[in-house]
């Protein structure tokens, strides 16, 4: 328990995606030597590390609030996975920011070696997005792939109620505390998911679901899988933070394509158009890791899955899905134009390139806000965290500036504007 106490204590100390965590983990081996070591041991393996996290190390001010959590998980049932655990999944250590701690309920499959798909969207898909995320993901967990998801609303929540119907395993990654259901209404899903997999997350308990939290998370799907797949997302969709980290972490990006005067697949079709592999059918995404797996590919099952991979009202009503409208009667023709006008103002707004350098334009008024705070100089994210943000928000501006190609990572955990 101990052990797992002085694990909690680095995370939290450090915040979700540091850079610190692995120079820190390779020159002390562990986090008691860590929280043992002098200021000048600490420096000398990350000498641009910032006074606050510096002062948190040498005191270990988050032991208590560590031992609460620790104490939390043990009456709760909820596994605490450290970094050094044989449960730990071995993907994600190869990450440059993996997670010291992940908290995991029900039971975690093995991940490392099969064929694990994430699967991610936005959470306003419309009916063509979920219908094509149901149709995929049904069929390829019928064929023995994992699906991993974020638990959300539209393509996410679609995905695993696909796995699950199918008889398959699922995984979900919160970006709140593992106490939380986040949507609420979700419930029913989350506990369906506990019946044939696990639900993730690098939060403590008791973590409310804030927005920045999700970019870091994100970070954490596409590491825990081989490849990933976007049936639709718009080009300002968090699916498509999900969709660069698989660049930087070398997985192979699915995307289907979708009409072109849908803003909703503007990001899909972008992907396409800068190399992501289209993905028509299972097969599609099969083909590609068919060699690597193909002990535990089941192709029976995928050609009988076929006829039933179809999203109902009944899937809907058994996991408590909040489905897209589905109207098939045809509209007026006045109506008809008005919905093309509007769709054609839309796609004529200029379009975020997805996988180039974009400008600040990108940004939410909050991330301009905090970039603004940023020097020109080599920096830590205590330069954000001392003028009030908190470690989670700082952490999440911070990836998200990195993705977007506005910062670079430099060695000693800090960051440099390009």
């Amino acid at each position: 328990m101990q052990h797992e106490q002085n694990w909690i204590t680095l995370a939290e100390t450090l915040g979700p995606r540091s850079h610190a965590l692995k120079p820190l983990l390779a020159h002390f081996g562990t986090p008691e030597a860590i929280f043992a070591a002098t200021e000048e041991e600490i420096l000398s393996v990350l000498p641009g590390l910032g006074r606050g996290t510096l002062t948190a190390l040498l005191r270990s001010s988050r032991a208590e609030e560590a031992r609460r959590i620790t104490q939390w998980c043990h009456r709760n049932g909820v596994a605490i996975l450290t970094y050094d655990s044989e449960a730990y999944p071995a993907r994600l250590r190869a990450i440059d920011e993996p997670p010291a701690v992940l908290y995991c309920r029900g039971r975690l499959p093995q991940l490392d070696d099969r064929m694990v798909l994430a699967v991610v969207g936005p959470r306003k898909a419309d009916a063509y997005g979920e219908d094509v995320a149901y149709k995929l993901s049904f069929e390829l967990a019928a064929a023995g792939v994992l699906i991993v998801s974020g638990m959300a609303d539209g393509i996410d929540g679609v995905a695993a109620a696909a796995a699950i119907s199918a008889g398959g395993e699922t995984v979900a990654v919160l970006g709140c505390g593992i106490d939380i259901v986040y949507p609420s209404h979700h419930t029913r899903l989350a506990s369906e998911i506990l019946e044939c997999g696990a639900i993730l997350t690098e939060y403590a308990p008791g973590t409310k679901p804030y927005g920045y939290n999700f970019p870091v998370r994100n970070r954490i799907i596409s590491a825990l899988s081989g490849a990933v797949l976007i049936p639709e997302a718009g080009e300002d969709s968090g699916a498509m933070i999900t969709a660069r980290y698989a660049l930087v972490q070398g997985k192979e990006l699915f995307a289907v394509p979708g009409d072109i005067n849908n803003p909703r697949s503007a990001g899909t079709n972008r992907l396409l158009l800068n190399g992501a592999s289209m993905a028509l059918t299972a097969e599609d995404v099969l083909s590609s890791f068919r060699f690597l797996y193909h002990d535990s590919i089941n192709e029976k099952a995928l050609l009988e899955s076929v006829q039933h991979s179809v999203l109902t009202k009944d899937v809907a009503r058994r996991f408590g899905l909040h489905l897209a409208p589905r109207d098939d009667t045809p509209a007026p023709e006045a109506k008809k134009k008005r919905s093309f006008l509007k769709k054609s103002r839309e796609v004529e707004k200029p379009a975020t390139p997805v996988l180039r350098e974009p400008d600040l334009s990108s940004l939410s008024p909050r991330q301009r806000e905090l970039f603004a705070l940023l020097p020109n100089t080599p920096f830590t994210v205590d330069v954000l965290t001392a003028a009030g943000v908190g470690v989670a928000e700082a952490a999440a501006c911070l990836t998200v500036l990195e993705i977007y190609g506005l910062l670079a990572s430099v060695p000693g955990g800090m960051y440099q504007k390009k």
